[in-house]
């Protein structure tokens, strides 16, 4: 995980500017485990900074994404969420209840040397490993 002064630091390096939307997306990111919606994040964001519009939110995303500090995940076709955890790891969605969780995979490490084996037949630029299903919680019910 990183820290708003890295994040800061990432971007500045990249040449973009900092602006006070994006040090604000990067505070309300820094840390999070349970992978926000963009409408959830854009709702959370909204009531402080009345000048944080949906484009801004999504054109700084992209751009925190291409730093390498957040994943896009588009695991749901209604919507996409923000994990700034940026390690090899899979997200499982409950297709009853809408939650999202992170999956760490024991073999992580061999899916990252497999990706290294394969880069000579072809250049891998993304990979996402998602579960669908439903969780324990709504099995109970």
């Amino acid at each position: 995980m990183w820290t708003v002064d890295e994040g800061i630091a990432t971007l500045r390096e990249r040449g973009a500017k900092i602006t006070a939307q994006r040090i604000a997306i990067l505070k309300q990111l820094q840390g999070r485990k349970d992978h926000p919606s963009a409408e959830t994040l854009y709702r959370e964001l909204s009531d402080f900074y009345s000048t944080m519009s949906v484009a801004t939110l999504y054109s700084t995303a992209q751009l925190l994404e291409e730093a390498g500090l957040i994943k896009i995940l588009s695991i749901d076709e209604k919507r996409v969420y923000f994990d700034p955890y940026t390690k090899t790891h899979g997200h499982f969605f409950c297709r009853t209840c809408g939650k999202l969780f992170d999956i760490h995979v024991k073999e992580a490490e061999n899916f990252e040397n497999a990706l290294i084996e394969h880069d000579s037949i072809a250049q891998i630029e993304h990979t996402e490993l998602f579960f669908y299903g439903t969780c324990s919680e709504c099995v109970k019910i």
